[in-house]
């Protein structure tokens, strides 16, 4: 059988009904447009499920009504944001670096393809050993902001 209900809940209390009047569920599904959803014919008992889904709605509302409203902006540290934006200066200029490195060992790996090329290995030997020393500097940079702001 199929039916279109007008919601989950005239659908859920649809099916108790069912149980309720001695039919024996062997599958259900649902949808909302998109693909199925098989439904756990066991836990439906005959007992009507819309009266407890409003009950459950009537208690949030109350929980969500009596909250305090969320802070606009949350009160952080001046030093706590300045952290969290060298933090990903320095995750960006790793991630620079660490591009450089990749180009600069590829073109490495092109030039001692060629024959003729021995002379010029050296720069790309000096480069990386540059990139080296900046991503080590970055790195130690990075991990300094990151437990500045965790001992906040």
């Amino acid at each position: 059988m199929i039916c279109f209900p007008d919601d989950y809940e005239a659908a859920f209390d649809l099916l108790s009904n069912f149980v309720a009047g001695g039919l024996t569920l062997l599958e259900a599904s649902v949808s909302d447009g998109g693909p199925l959803s098989k439904l756990p014919v066991e836990s439906i008992d005959g007992q009507l499920i819309s009266p407890h889904l409003r009950n459950l709605q009537k208690e949030w509302e109350i929980v969500l009504t009596d909250r305090p409203p969320f802070p606009k902006n949350p009160a952080t540290n001046p030093l706590q944001e300045w952290d969290r934006q060298l933090i990903q200066y320095y995750e960006k200029q790793i991630e620079r670096v660490c591009r450089s490195l990749i180009c600069n060992r590829n073109a490495q790996k092109k030039a001692m393809q060629r024959h003729h090329a021995n002379g010029g290995l050296r720069h790309y030997e000096l480069m990386e050993e540059k990139y080296l020393r900046l991503l080590t500097g970055f790195e130690a940079s990075h991990h300094k902001a990151v437990s500045h702001l965790a001992a906040f």
